[in-house]
């Protein structure tokens, strides 16, 4: 086991760095480690410049590098029961806990751990370290650093996204949106329902019309997916002031998540069809100013298989996997592969671990990555 990996994914978990936060202080942190070791940096921050992400470089400029790509930010602890402090990573039973122990700072304590041994190799062609923000939230960080990359023209070959999958190698996932759909009613007393609009009841009757589309979504499947279709879920609802006042407001929170080769904007055109023919009618009958109005919040690319992307290949031939697997989470990788970077998605723990309290990963696992990246180091200095 290395001793460096564990010590320095202990550092990283001690930053909070929940996405609704910054994360300036680990990106200094990390910066710092990079450029002691002889790495040139760039960042690219948020609108609020209380966020950054961070692009490193070791060996010679030029395009044809690979990358190393992970997120900095993690979800929120809030309401989970942990045993410990999430903050403070702690090691039982041969697994390292914390918040991001498995999602995925490890295997940016991974890679930071071998910066001796990439600063001593005679690489021939560029190694990069991609970290961004607010991956949890959308993917929304890494396009400013991919749009920063395709402005200085850097071109890597290709991106190796290390969340966690077991170290089995993943060529496709899946491609999703957050959404928050606004129903407006008319505010009322409730003894006279039909006098308003309550949107709280608006929005019940949205949230079991999702449902309806995700049912027929179900008709198209892929195998290599579980479930194996797109899916729709709302996953958060807010409105209404009392017991007996009609809601004026109600907000939806709603995701898709789309089989990666399939347009997400027929789902869109679904709900929003469903909503006007199915559920608006009772409510404008009532009020002409009931209405849903729905906001695109965050979207992030689905991952599509190319079984000649050289990302795939390469990863394949590291691990001596005979296959490559899909899966229904979302990453980055699909931002890289739509800006021309091929990317597989390949790490230390596993995806079964990440958002839950006492969230772990095996030590195992950080050898298994060590022993991956430091073949790939090997792979840049052919």
């Amino acid at each position: 086991m290395s001793e460096a990996a564990v010590q320095l994914a202990k550092a990283l978990i001690a930053f909070d760095t929940t996405s609704r936060g910054s994360n300036l202080v680990l990106i200094d942190f990390v910066q710092g480690l990079i450029e002691q070791a002889g790495g040139r940096c760039r960042r690219t921050h948020d609108a609020s410049g209380s966020k950054a992400n961070l692009f490193a470089t070791f060996g010679p400029d030029g395009d044809g590098g690979i990358v190393l790509s992970g997120h900095t930010d993690v979800v929120p602890v809030d309401g989970q029961d942990w045993s410990s402090d999430p903050f403070d990573a702690a090691i039982r039973d041969g697994k390292l806990f914390g918040r991001g122990a498995s999602d995925m700072k490890s295997f940016i304590a991974v890679a930071l751990s071998l910066l001796p041994q990439i600063a001593a190799a005679k690489l021939k062609r560029p190694l990069h370290l991609a970290l961004s923000y607010d991956e949890e939230v959308g993917c929304v960080g890494v396009t400013g650093l991919l749009d920063d990359l395709k402005a200085q023209h850097i071109k890597p070959a290709l991106a190796i996204i290390g969340e966690p999958t077991l170290m089995a190698v993943v060529g496709a996932h899946k491609g999703g949106a957050k959404l928050v759909t606004t129903c407006c009613g008319k505010e009322g007393h409730s003894s006279a329902p039909e006098k308003g609009a309550n949107a709280v009841m608006m929005a019940g009757e949205f949230v079991a019309m999702l449902d309806g589309v995700w049912n027929e979504l179900r008709a198209d499947a892929d195998p290599r997916f579980e479930p194996p279709h797109s899916t729709v879920q709302a996953n958060v609802i807010a409105g209404g002031t009392a017991v007996n006042i009609l809601a004026r407001k109600a907000e939806v929170t709603w995701e898709y998540r789309c089989l990666p080769d399939r347009d997400p904007q027929r789902i869109l055109d679904r709900v929003e069809q469903r909503a006007q023919s199915e559920i608006l009618p009772k409510y404008r009958a009532r009020v002409a100013e009931a209405a849903f109005r729905t906001q695109l919040h965050a979207v992030y690319p689905g991952l599509t298989l190319d079984e000649d992307s050289p990302a795939v290949a390469l990863a394949r031939e590291l691990t001596g996997a005979n296959r490559v697997e899909a899966v229904s989470y979302g990453t980055e990788a699909g931002h890289f592969q739509s800006y021309g970077i091929p990317a597989v998605i390949c790490g230390p723990g596993s995806i079964e671990q990440a958002h839950k309290a006492d969230e772990w990963i095996a030590l195992s696992e950080l050898d298994a990555c060590e022993a991956f990246l430091r073949k790939v180091i090997a792979k840049a200095s052919a």
